[in-house]
């Protein structure tokens, strides 16, 4: 009977200790059972960019798998795809970018974690010159679709023969009639050696600029015996076009053409200039081009004050011919004219002519 009642004393105490258990045990087991089934909040950096994401994920690589991410050799994981995956866990993926570069004329695909163009051109082992041209800058940040262009720059020098042409100087002869001329000098052309300093993109030519011009020949300008004697007039007195009464009627007689000049400058200044002294860049677009927006051509164009000269007008000048005013100058001022010329020898060889008479023709040439 004693041992009776010990067993069943025994046997309650028993189930008042498993019932205590199970009261304990049961929601821990629900609490950790839930924790598993809830998702892990980690930190995913993906080429720079991060957010903060849930997975149930074991692993960083099944983390991974669920993004359709595949990760190469060429790329950056940390950490390994191996490591479990837990809460507050930070995932960095650097992917390797095909980034096509320009260069030496073809175009390279260059593999690179790097961002920055700089970046990209060494892991490309793509060496640059001390001028050579990047573009975008080598400090840019660069992104999917981005592409690179070097340009090689080189600086070189080189030797030009140029011609000098001469001009036809006319003048006046009393000793001879009017209509009638005479050779005095024949001319020459000169030669030069033009020294250039060129700059080159990729082999081609961008600009160059005048360095020197070395004279070898001078040239020999045409000088040229033009007639002023007025022929005895004859008896015709209806006939218009004889000399006589052509100077009766204001008319003049240059370079074998009758006109009416609008107005006569006496006292006037001659100087010259050329392409490269008109105060413009080689290669800018103004470059030879006049205030009139036409080009200027040797034995053509001069610059004038256009207060004394109109632009567009036609002048006569004595000793140099008919010229067309199609410029101006800072320092063209007044009864000053500047002839245009082919190089800037030919304008210091013009040098500064004196007391010259010009004709003022006007729009239209005789």
């Amino acid at each position: 009977m004693e041992l009776s009642r010990m067993w069943d004393r025994y046997k309650n105490r028993g189930l008042i200790l498993f019932g205590i258990l199970a009261l304990v045990l049961v929601p821990m087991i629900g609490y950790f059972s839930a924790q598993a089934t809830q998702p892990k909040m980690v930190t995913f950096t993906l080429d720079g960019e991060s957010q903060t994401v849930g997975s149930k994920a074991d692993t960083v690589e099944q983390f991974l798998a669920e993004r359709n991410i595949t990760v190469t050799e060429r790329d950056s994981l940390q950490p390994t795809p191996k490591t479990k995956l837990t809460s507050g866990m930070n995932i960095t993926l650097d992917t390797s970018w095909t980034i096509p570069v320009q260069v030496d004329g073809q175009t390279k695909m260059i593999q690179s974690r790097s961002r920055s163009v700089a970046g990209v051109l060494k892991d490309g082992n793509i060496a640059l010159g001390e001028l050579d041209r990047v573009e975008p800058a080598l400090n840019t940040s660069l992104s999917k679709g981005s592409a690179i262009q070097v340009k090689r720059v080189a600086i070189e020098m080189v030797q030009e023969e140029e011609r000098v042409t001469f001009q036809e100087i006319r003048k006046n002869d009393a000793s001879l009639t009017k209509g009638n001329t005479k050779v005095i000098q024949d001319g020459q052309e000169g030669k030069a050696i033009a020294h250039y300093k060129l700059v080159m993109e990729d082999g081609k030519e961008v600009s160059r600029e005048l360095v020197k011009r070395d004279v070898l020949t001078v040239k020999k300008d045409k000088v040229v015996a033009v007639g002023t004697a007025v022929p005895e007039a004859p008896n015709r007195l209806d006939d218009e076009s004889q000399p006589a009464l052509v100077a009766s009627a204001g008319m003049v007689s240059r370079g074998g053409k009758v006109f009416r000049p609008k107005k006569v400058l006496n006292g006037v200044t001659l100087t010259a200039y050329s392409p490269a002294g008109g105060g413009k860049p080689v290669n800018s677009p103004g470059y030879g081009r006049t205030a009139t927006g036409v080009m200027a051509k040797p034995g053509h164009t001069i610059a004038v004050d256009p207060k004394v000269i109109p632009l567009g007008w036609w002048v006569y000048i004595d000793g140099v011919g008919y010229r067309r005013a199609e410029d101006v100058g800072g320092a063209v001022r007044g009864n000053k004219i500047d002839v245009f010329v082919n190089t800037n020898s030919e304008a210091v060889q013009f040098g500064r002519k004196r007391n010259r008479t010009v004709y003022i023709i006007g729009p239209h040439k005789p």
